[in-house]
């Protein structure tokens, strides 16, 4: 079958087919700014009638924001979450962190350390716009997970949970309004160094269900899997239904994602860039391209920089954030051009034999 449609895809064009790579990871954003948005492949017999599907399915924004429990801030003595006199000062903090993620205006959020006592008012701060979600830890009293999505972008939102040694995976499915597409968001608060719960975080994301179209997995993860030539290794395995992919942090952004006293030899939490946010486009069934907007990348330079308000970092972590393209993959590109075709030829000899002397033969179409 895939051979008859390759001579036919020959025998109806006289152009070759145009074809390229969609780049994903570190080198999208500079690709995309260089070539302008991925070439997909269509035929290109009649330049006028190009097929609608061209254009990408939709995108979708990202963002991950470990908030610093209140109770943490404490207990740790954290300078982010203290005021003067030694007490929290989570009052004056979360306006500045759900300022950072309205003005983000993300379609996906995924939060890490929000205090079991305050998920009521930070879901009642994010406002109608967003539906959100709480996973609770069973062995950090605490805090738990969120996760937040917009509705006006998804629907059919189901959630799942799973304990990981006490501690809580969160896992939402949602359908896209506008494309129909299944995206499955999950998140994570890991101790960093431990394969057996990366391990287990990837087999949570492929939990039973309808199989999404794309997944996407968050989290603090306390560990930077950036390799010394620069390179970041990916810490889930590849799967029948695809590997996942991050994108690097550009020039001009931090590299990484905790303050400066933060990366001190003494410090014994996570040093480098340990906030990650991972896209995968399920095999066969959708192509992703990762890019970074202006809004993103407004929220990654305002949290990784000093409050006015607390003279220091608005949480002892900055957030992430990222956007991706939905494309169909390559091959269902080619079928749908195939019958974009075949109906613009057979809508011409319907034309031609209408306008004919009525009882002449028609124009055989395609």
């Amino acid at each position: 079958m895939w051979q008859r449609c390759c001579r036919f895809a020959q025998r109806v064009s006289p152009k070759p087919l145009a074809a390229a790579a969609v780049t994903t990871g570190a080198t999208a954003a500079a690709a995309l700014a260089l070539r302008g948005p991925p070439k997909l492949l269509w035929c290109n017999e009649e330049p006028e009638a190009k097929p609608a599907h061209k254009s990408r399915l939709g995108d979708v924004s990202v963002g991950c924001f470990n908030l610093l429990s209140p109770t943490y801030a404490v207990k740790w003595d954290e300078r982010e979450g203290k005021g003067p006199d030694g007490s929290s000062n989570w009052a004056q903090r979360w306006p500045l962190l759900c300022n950072f993620i309205l003005r983000a205006h993300w379609d996906l959020v995924c939060l890490q350390e929000v205090e079991a006592a305050e998920q009521e008012r930070i879901q009642a701060d994010l406002g109608s716009g967003y539906q959100s979600f709480y996973f609770k830890h069973e062995k950090r009293p605490p805090d738990g997970l969120m996760i937040a999505v917009r509705t006006d972008v998804w629907e059919n939102a189901a959630s799942q949970e799973i304990q990981h040694g006490g501690v809580a995976f969160g896992l939402v499915d949602v359908t896209h309004i506008m494309t129909g597409m299944r995206v499955r968001i999950v998140t994570a608060h890991c101790r960093g160094g431990r394969e057996e719960q990366l391990q287990a975080l990837a087999d949570f994301a492929d939990a039973e269900g309808k199989e999404p179209d794309v997944t996407v997995i968050t989290g603090d993860f306390n560990e930077d899997f950036t390799e010394a030539d620069g390179k970041v290794r990916c810490p889930f395995p590849e799967r029948r239904a695809g590997s996942f992919t991050t994108l690097a942090r550009e020039p001009g952004l931090p590299q990484v994602s905790r303050p400066p006293h933060k990366q001190l030899p003494d410090q014994k939490s996570g040093k480098g860039k340990i906030d990650w946010i991972w896209v995968r486009g399920h095999r066969g069934r959708c192509d992703v391209e990762l890019f970074r907007d202006s809004a993103s990348r407004l929220a990654i330079l305002s949290s990784h920089s000093e409050s006015a308000v607390t003279g220091q970092w608005p949480s002892d972590h900055g957030c992430e954030g990222l956007s991706f393209h939905m494309y169909p993959p390559e091959r269902k590109l080619l079928f749908a051009s195939l019958r974009q075709h075949r109906r613009s030829r057979q809508q011409q000899a319907q034309a031609a034999s209408a306008g004919g002397d009525g009882g002449g033969a028609t124009e055989a179409a395609l």
